[in-house]
């Protein structure tokens, strides 16, 4: 089953950014656009695409910004990315390398995004699409998206100032002058099959410049709240990623999921079902595997972490827990500390 539509927080985090140095409204714009608005608590917890090509949108309207993506991710580096990719690029010996275990990897950071390298005799182009419908608005921020991504792996091998001679958008919208401006050397191509940028061939060899440090690692401030989700994401796994983000401000509904993940409440009641689940099984499930991972991973109390999983009374979440665990929230913790 295909899933939700879903990306890591940590690439909404440059816009946050952005737009708090402008001054714009993002809590006003999250909660109209259906984003839970402690986004900014974790880089490794998975928000819903579509909300946020909505907020985005929105935002660059409201604030009259030309080429807002290019702006807000200009600064990106390889750090912004999972750690598992960061792990494969500190012991890449080469560029190729790096794009080979980019291309293993990138589900973790979208659940839609393809990533490819078209062969060339002198170039090669480095191309990403994504497989989920969005108007063209939507296409030209999640162009910049991925080619701001690939400009940062290229760029820790060949150095901060190259750029490239082409770069292609699936958008038809045409580019402002603040990209221009940015990659004056390089030509623009529009209403593309793929987004891409070429690269010559001769720079896949190249051994990478950015130290290992300077690869660096980041932690997660809502780590012990993370839902890791695998390579081959499906529906059970990718849809309890993007709930997991609301649970401390909301218990979304089905028709929210159902929203958020592109299709009818009927429909996901059935690729539900083939899982032999309801959605409120699933929602159940969410918030357990939720509080034993605070309770084996931190040190919050029965009262916060029942708060932090939907619940408003802690014996009702004593006993919820306790259904399915067999043991009290209190007797667990104490049993994990034994392991």
């Amino acid at each position: 089953m295909t899933p939700v539509p879903c990306y890591r927080a940590a690439h909404l985090h440059p816009y946050l950014e952005f737009f708090r140095r402008i001054g714009a409204p993002i809590e006003r714009g999250l909660r109209q656009a259906g984003l839970p608005t402690m986004v900014a608590d974790g880089v490794d917890i998975y928000l819903p695409q579509l909300p946020t090509i909505k907020f985005l949108t929105e935002m660059s309207r409201r604030e009259c910004i030309d080429e807002m993506s290019l702006r807000a991710l200009g600064g990106v580096r390889l750090s912004n990315l999972s750690e598992q990719f960061l792990a494969s690029a500190r012991s890449a010996p080469t560029l190729k390398v790096a794009l080979e275990s980019f291309r293993e990897l990138v589900s973790l950071e979208d659940s839609y995004v393809n990533f490819w390298v078209s062969e060339g005799e002198t170039t090669v182009k480095l191309c990403t699409s994504y497989g989920f419908p969005l108007d063209p608005r939507g296409v030209r921020i999640e162009d910049w998206s991925n080619l701001i991504v690939l400009l940062a792996i290229v760029r820790a091998f060949a150095g901060p100032s190259w750029q490239p001679k082409e770069m292609a958008f699936r958008s038809t919208i045409q580019l402002g002058r603040y990209a221009a401006e940015q990659f004056p050397n390089t030509r623009f191509l529009t209403g593309q099959q793929a987004a891409w940028f070429s690269v010559p061939r001769d720079l896949l060899s190249l051994p990478p410049r950015t130290t290992c440090n300077a690869l660096g690692s980041h932690s997660s401030l809502a780590a012990a709240s993370t839902i890791a989700v695998e390579v081959e994401q499906n529906l059970m796994t990718s849809l309890k990623a993007v709930l997991n983000a609301y649970l401390p401000e909301q218990l979304p509904s089905i028709e929210f999921a159902a929203e958020i993940a592109g299709t009818s409440v009927r429909t996901l009641q059935r690729r539900l079902k083939k899982t032999a689940l309801t959605y409120s099984d699933l929602i159940t499930e969410l918030r357990y595997e939720r509080a034993a991972r605070l309770l084996r991973e931190s040190d919050a109390t029965a009262l916060e972490i029942a708060l932090e999983v939907g619940y408003e009374d802690p014996s009702h979440f004593s006993r919820a827990f306790k259904r399915i665990a067999g043991v009290s929230p209190r007797e667990y913790r104490r049993l994990q500390s034994l392991n």
